[in-house]
């Protein structure tokens, strides 16, 4: 599985014109979950193992409903919720897509759930940075700073 950029800037003007982000496709809900089970896998090397349920195998033939969108949402905040105990500052820029929107889904919210998949790969990012400076190697003539009084 790889990680596919999200597309975080539709506009009413590609529905009004046609353009192929005007429209919501398999491709496009494959990249989403697509990008959600990299980020689950992500996590997995640090350790947090997060129940999500990714499916990634949309195609014409089978149309997402408002419990498939749910789910996303829901993998999504799980994610979030993981990334956020190591992360507190998480939350100052992650967008809260409340269940009604899937009821008629736009591509605001569209735009929403893929930044929000976005935000995670950034702060998980950083994550390995984090873990990178805060370890040592057994063995390691290593000295804490002490505070001085």
């Amino acid at each position: 599985m790889n990680w596919i950029t999200p597309i975080t800037d539709r506009t009413a003007a590609d529905i009004t014109n046609r353009t192929a982000r005007g429209f919501l496709n398999a491709s496009d809900i494959n990249r989403i979950e697509g990008n959600i089970a990299w980020l689950a896998h992500q996590l997995s090397r640090f350790n947090i193992f997060a129940n999500i349920t990714s499916v990634t195998d949309w195609n014409t033939a089978k149309v997402p409903n408002v419990s498939d969108f749910q789910r996303i949402r829901s993998n999504i905040i799980t994610l979030a919720a993981y990334a956020h105990a190591i992360r507190p500052d998480l939350w100052v820029n992650f967008h809260y897509i409340h269940e009604w929107r899937f009821q008629q889904i736009d591509f605001v919210t569209v735009n929403l759930l893929e930044m929000n998949v976005y935000l995670l790969r950034q702060v998980i990012d950083r994550m390995s940075i984090i873990y990178r400076q805060a370890s040592f190697k057994s063995g390691q003539q290593l000295f804490l700073p002490q505070r001085r009084v």
